[in-house]
């Protein structure tokens, strides 16, 4: 059963007020998180987000490229830079030579946890602002609109 006009027009007007105000959200912290995380730890946000997928788990270009989106060719740019700051290495994957392996460095887990926790307590001053049973139901709603696959 469809829903009718007005609830479809209702609807429609939702999800313009979300998109707007999930690019304002995210663009108030980059705004708050780039000056921070480069004067702290040396590092862009775009830097950390690399760092912290490695941290994660993902440990081939390839499937970093995908899970940001982002062509090879600029992942490939981005872990220079972190090999050449001594936060990264590559190395050839022990199963199969022909993929590179990336690993962080000591000084790779250091920068990564710090920013992970400058990152937690800047965002943690937004999320603050509910109170605590909103906050929970807040990210619990977020969580159901990611498709299956993503949830975690």
């Amino acid at each position: 059963m469809k829903p009718s006009i007005p609830d479809r027009d209702k609807l429609a007007d939702q999800a313009m007020i979300f998109l707007r105000t999930m690019q304002q959200l995210t663009q108030n912290h980059m705004r708050q998180l780039q000056p921070v995380l480069e004067a702290e730890h040396g590092i862009d946000f775009r830097l950390y987000y690399i760092l912290n997928k490695i941290d994660m788990g993902m440990v081939y270009p390839g499937e970093i490229s995908k899970a940001v989106q982002l062509p090879n060719s600029v992942i490939t740019r981005h872990l220079d830079q972190l090999v050449e700051r001594g936060l990264l290495e590559r190395s050839l994957d022990v199963e199969d030579s022909r993929r590179i392996r990336l690993t962080l460095t000591k000084e790779g887990q250091r920068i990564v946890r710090e920013a992970t926790r400058t990152t937690s307590g800047i965002i943690g001053n937004s999320l603050e602002r509910l109170a605590p049973a909103r906050r929970e139901v807040f990210l619990a709603a977020l969580r159901d609109l990611l498709p299956d696959a993503q949830q975690s």
